[in-house]
């Protein structure tokens, strides 16, 4: 399979050099200017065509892109994702890629349309057998500890400014849900002092399992390895996870017992390119995880208005069509319409009328042609615009 890199960072060249040893090629690269700095690596082409980067929307051109976050502006980044799925080639995208929410709903609208393959790259939500045992112990209870009272997840980092915290929430928050369920309520909490109220910040979360999940950030004491923590009636079992988001040992503590249990170390990259190639080849399984990616910035996004508004939220699933936003122009158009139409008619009816002008009789008539206009204009949109129930009739999806 050929293959394209758009944008270089540590997990967009993980999946690159997973792909080579797969037996895959890279192509094309652009974009590259920080991996070419930092490694020697004998697979990436000579050339760096950053800006030639359009020939990517042929999709004759490569079997596939994979996608990292580069040097290029966070919203002309998230142009191109979204010109390429619109264009139904196949992406494979670190996650996070940008911070903006409205950027995924923009590319989710696009994957929607055309039914292209986008998976995200999440490398604490590759599967793992200890993870389906955690979730399967919420569902079911520990057979040692019992019931699952509550999760609690402890992120220590060096740099806990407020983009880092988000940038990691966002990761930690799939993995949350795939233990928890979906999660759909959100309270955040964090110090009065704006300057540090991502370094100490404290999230809570419920779904609908009602479940306590909790979420904290913190100083590194000692190192920078996040654990998760499942809070049982008759003691906890504690996950320790690398830095890359590999599951690595278990802390069963039970009564007076305290055992640890080594685990067998998965490779996030190579997994990921295997389920994206495999999806790649079959078409009926062909797809998308970048509604989970929306999910979780959804969440991300919501932390801020929690602490603005000092409680819970709650995140209702949205999605962005081009029906739903040609619907939303309307409205907003139709409100100006209302409120500024009318009164301008009668005042210049009033005004035709004063002078003697023979057209001010005429001023209702035209009120309603431009009504009807605006509602003809929506009726239209109808046959215009096409969802994706329409391409799966036609048998594009």
């Amino acid at each position: 399979m050929k293959l394209a890199l758009l944008g270089s960072d540590y997990e967009s060249i993980s999946l690159a050099t997973a792909a080579v040893a797969q037996g895959h090629q890279v192509g094309w690269a652009g974009d590259t200017d920080w991996a070419r700095r930092q490694y020697e690596l004998p697979w990436l082409p000579a050339d760096d065509l950053a800006d030639q980067w359009e020939s990517l929307l042929d999709d004759h051109f490569c079997d596939a892109v994979i996608v990292g976050r580069g040097d290029a502006p966070s919203d002309f980044r998230a142009m191109q994702v979204s010109l390429l799925a619109k264009n139904g080639i196949a992406q494979l995208v670190t996650f996070p890629l940008v911070s903006s929410v409205l950027s995924y709903y923009e590319i989710d609208m696009a994957q929607q349309e055309s039914g292209s393959l986008l998976h995200h790259f999440n490398p604490a939500t590759v599967p793992q057998p200890i993870i389906d045992r955690c979730a399967g112990w919420v569902l079911d209870d520990h057979p040692e500890l019992g019931e699952i009272e509550q999760l609690v997840w402890e992120r220590p980092l060096g740099d806990r400014s407020r983009e880092q915290v988000l940038w990691h929430f966002s990761r930690d928050v799939q993995l949350l849900t795939q233990v928890a369920g979906r999660l759909n309520r959100l309270g955040a909490l964090g110090s009065p002092d704006e300057a540090t109220t991502y370094a100490g910040l404290s999230v809570q979360m419920l779904g609908e399992r009602k479940l306590p999940v909790r979420w904290s950030v913190g100083p590194v004491e000692g190192s920078e390895q996040p654990q998760l923590a499942l809070v049982a009636k008759n003691g906890k079992c504690t996950v320790l996870f690398d830095e890359q988001g590999r599951a690595f040992q278990t802390e069963l503590v039970h009564a007076s017992q305290n055992l640890k249990t080594e685990l067998e170390i998965v490779d996030p990259s190579a997994i990921s390119v295997a389920n994206f190639t495999a999806a790649l080849k079959d078409e009926k399984s062909c797809r998308s995880t970048w509604t989970d990616a929306l999910r979780c910035m959804e969440l991300s996004d919501t932390i801020e208005i929690s602490l603005r508004r000092g409680r819970m939220i709650d995140v209702h699933p949205q999605q962005l069509t081009e029906q739903l936003s040609f619907r939303g122009t309307m409205s907003a158009a139709g409100c100006g319409v209302l409120l500024i139409l009318p009164p301008l008619l009668l005042l210049l009816g009033w005004m035709g009328e004063l002078f003697g002008l023979p057209v001010a009789r005429y001023w209702p008539h035209v009120l309603l042609a431009l009504l009807a206009t605006f509602l003809l204009i929506q009726l239209l949109s109808k046959f215009l615009i096409r969802g994706p129930t329409d391409q799966e009739s036609d048998g594009l999806r």
